[in-house]
């Protein structure tokens, strides 16, 4: 439930490193459409929700129309973006994805389940998000989002009152009859936490850039050494929550 670039040389990769500093003081937050909507405007457009600025934002929810400027043409694209009206049955909003003026790329159908992640603004007293939008192909990821905005909006302002997950606790012996010959790590035989293990993955497989891996990657990476997809949800909710690894706007988790 729970937002990629190579660099060539060193200079570049100092670049990226602060890009990702930044992207660490505002990351992209999983809400609802109803959250954004009741939340509070101060500033030159900034977003408050449950008492902290949201300036990047990912929502769930399905398409119900095009934006049109003039309210008369009822088409997707002006010069410059697609427009979408999305709902998620808590409320609607208009999702924005920027595009080439000479792209042939085609807008996503009415009734479309999508994604849409970036930038939080007020345009005409409405949040507006303002980024990408891509469509949904697992059911399941509805349910991810929805938990992670909620599970989200709980600790934010009850803090966390329960104990800690038990999949960021989860651990497994590294020895061959364990994980198996070709999956040893370095080390030795030792007890190795499944949230080292996700950061190792994150971290071989950047090659030197900002790639990132997305959850399914990391499932299936995780599953050569036993651990399940519950055990690697509940490892990245605490390995973001302590700012290990964040969202990209493509939904890929970086360090």
């Amino acid at each position: 439930m729970f937002g990629s670039s190579t660099q060539g040389n060193n200079f570049a990769a100092a670049a990226g490193g602060a890009q990702q500093q930044q992207r660490r003081i505002t990351p992209i937050r999983a809400l609802t459409i109803k959250q954004l909507l009741q939340a509070q405007s101060v500033g030159d457009g900034a977003m408050v929700v449950d008492g902290r600025e949201v300036t990047q934002a990912t929502v769930v929810g399905r398409v119900v129309g095009y934006e049109s400027l003039n309210m008369l043409g009822g088409g997707a694209i002006t010069a410059k973006h697609f427009g979408y009206r999305i709902t998620d049955n808590t409320g609607m909003i208009v999702a924005r994805q920027w595009i080439e003026p000479d792209s042939n790329q085609e807008p996503l159908p009415i009734n479309s389940h999508v994604r849409a992640s970036g930038t939080v603004k007020i345009w005409q007293d409405a949040p507006v998000v303002t980024g990408n939008v891509v469509a949904v192909v697992d059911s399941n990821e509805l349910n991810y989002h929805l938990l992670d905005a909620v599970l989200t909006h709980l600790r934010l302002t009850q803090g966390n009152r329960r104990p800690q997950e038990q999949g960021s606790k989860a651990s497994v012996t590294n020895t061959a009859a364990a994980v198996g010959v070709k999956n040893m790590l370095p080390g030795g035989d030792t007890k190795i936490l499944l949230t080292d293990l996700l950061v190792n993955l994150i971290r071989q497989n950047a090659h030197g850039g900002d790639s990132g891996m997305s959850m399914d990657e990391l499932t299936a990476a995780a599953q050569r050494y036993n651990f399940g997809s519950s055990d690697v949800f509940a490892a990245m909710r605490t390995l973001a929550a302590e700012g290990t690894v964040y969202q990209m706007h493509d939904n890929r988790f970086a360090i």
